[in-house]
């Protein structure tokens, strides 16, 4: 009673849905995508294909970009929101964040992706606290997984990382709580298998999971991370195929043809046009020795130069970039219109229809992030820095919704003429401005706030509330958002948002 179904355990393991095993010994997953599994040295030439990366990275670069924040379960807790802020702030003390939140996006390349952590402490705020001193980047292939069995021989969740020989000679005494060496074997090489505190200082990012076919046992590991150079492999593969038909003409017959004839049966003129024609050849042209048989007419022994016709290599060319390179980018983007210009038809919507989808994308890349982050670096620095704070749940949100201030502040105006109540907050939001303490110095339309006296608060009097039925800003009580009429709501905000606006 009470015990979880099955009690927690897988009713058949992974490992066992495959039609074999690989890593028997170190019970570890093989990372096998398709590019791996055909050819690694091209694996690794994607990545010098800049039509390629030029996606790639952009799509990273975009989800780096946007802003982020900290939020917590309940926030209307002012211990919870105090966490936050102190948590925003630390993470803010990492070096290269933006960096550091670009690099953990090479998962949706390799699967997975690492970074470790180097901790110290540092002065936040006035206060000492556990930060990201450095990290380092740990390429995706890399990473090494365990599997489960059904034996619990080994931790199901643990990660490795694969390493050298000297690695094995400095860690020959470093073993587990079974005795075992930490540094194993593994049908890919040796690794080094993190332990459980080990593991927290590692931010790992997964892309797209999924379980590996039946009849290909060697590629079971896909169940933690497969990135897009499995998708596009063969796509690029065929790409590269007919470029090096176009380059091996253009190496071959670009320049032209040339015919140098010679009398049949003659060595000796054979030898002479050899000859002639070794000290007259051009670079990028073929050379074609013809015998000819003999006759009265010289002419037929001239050398001729045959000129190619290019509209086979231009027709290739054009097969190569609209649909090779169009559908890997299609692939990475969701569309092309973002890096090429094309024409899509006055009001046809085909344009929003292509960057919606790479919205899509993002937004897609940017919650997956926000994830990961909460749950191996967010977490970990929390419960390091606030031990007593383990019942409080934060999030990292990475903001990919861009606020279109205008329409937002009509909707909220037209919202107030119908008689809804407005958060202040949120219009704080919208604007750009964040909310003045009491000590702040402030700016306020005349119309609807009243000029400051001597000894009247930023509001009016010390008490009571002040004409126009606007409540006491300086109480201690938290300010409504009260307009007398539309037009006033207008006035307030819209000086506010032409000058956000002239800052964009």
């Amino acid at each position: 009673t009470g015990a979880p179904p099955n009690f927690g355990m897988d009713v058949v393991p992974h490992i066992h849905t495959a039609s074999g095993r690989s890593g028997v010994a170190s019970k570890s997953y093989l990372n096998m995508d398709e590019a791996l599994q055909d050819s690694r040295e091209n694996a690794q030439r994607m990545r010098a294909d800049c039509g390629i990366m030029e996606s790639v990275e952009g799509r990273q670069r975009a989800v780096a970009l946007c802003s982020w924040h900290i939020k917590p379960d309940d926030e209307k807790s002012q211990e919870q929101k105090d966490l936050a802020v102190a948590m925003t702030a630390i993470l803010e003390n990492t070096p290269h964040f933006t960096e550091y939140r670009r690099v953990i996006q090479e998962s949706i390349w390799y699967g997975r992706y690492a970074i470790a952590n180097q901790f110290g402490s540092k002065n936040v705020r006035g206060k000492w606290q556990t930060t990201v001193r450095r990290w380092e980047p740990r390429h995706g292939d890399k990473l090494v997984f365990r599997y489960d069995d059904g034996s619990h021989d080994v931790d199901p969740d643990q990660v490795g990382i694969h390493v050298s020989t000297s690695m094995q000679s400095n860690l020959a005494n470093n073993r587990d709580e079974k005795g075992r060496s930490r540094v194993q074997a593994t049908e890919s090489g040796l690794v080094f298998w993190l332990n459980r505190w080990e593991r927290q200082t590692v931010v790992i990012h997964k892309h797209l999971i999924e379980d590996g076919p039946w009849d290909q046992p060697r590629m079971a590991g896909r169940i933690h991370g497969v990135g897009i150079r499995d998708r596009i492999y063969w796509t690029w593969y065929a790409m590269i195929e007919c470029l090096q038909r176009v380059i091996e003409y253009l190496d071959r017959a670009a320049f032209g043809i040339e015919i140098w004839p010679y009398q049949a049966g003659n060595d000796r003129a054979k030898r002479e046009t050899e000859s002639a024609a070794f000290k007259a050849m051009g670079g990028g042209r073929t050379v074609i020795l013809a015998p000819i048989p003999p006759g009265e007419d010289s002419d037929r022994f001239m050398p001729q130069l045959i000129e190619p016709g290019l509209g086979g290599v231009n027709t290739t060319i054009e097969i190569i970039r609209t649909y090779f390179g169009h559908k890997i980018k299609r692939y990475i983007l969701g569309q092309t219109l973002s890096s090429e210009a094309e024409s899509t038809g006055m009001g046809s919507g085909v344009a929003d229809a292509h960057l919606a989808t790479l919205a899509d994308i993002l937004a897609y890349d940017a919650i997956k992030q926000s994830e990961s982050l909460t749950t191996d670096l967010l977490r970990p620095l929390q419960l390091w820095n606030y031990p007593k704070s383990s019942h409080i749940s934060l999030k990292l949100i990475v903001d990919t919704e861009s606020d279109n201030a205008r329409e937002r502040l009509q909707s909220i105006g037209q919202a107030y003429q119908m008689g809804l109540k407005i958060k202040a907050d949120e219009l704080y939001k919208i604007v750009g401005t964040a909310r003045p303490d009491a000590e702040d110095e402030t700016l306020a339309n005349p119309q609807i706030y009243p000029p400051m006296q001597p000894g009247m608060g930023p509001g009016g009097p010390a008490a009571g509330p002040i004409a126009g039925g606007i409540p006491n800003p300086g109480s201690n009580r938290p300010t409504p958002a009260v307009f007398a009429t539309p037009e006033a709501f207008a006035q307030s905000f819209g000086r506010a948002l032409r000058e956000r606006n002239l800052m964009a």
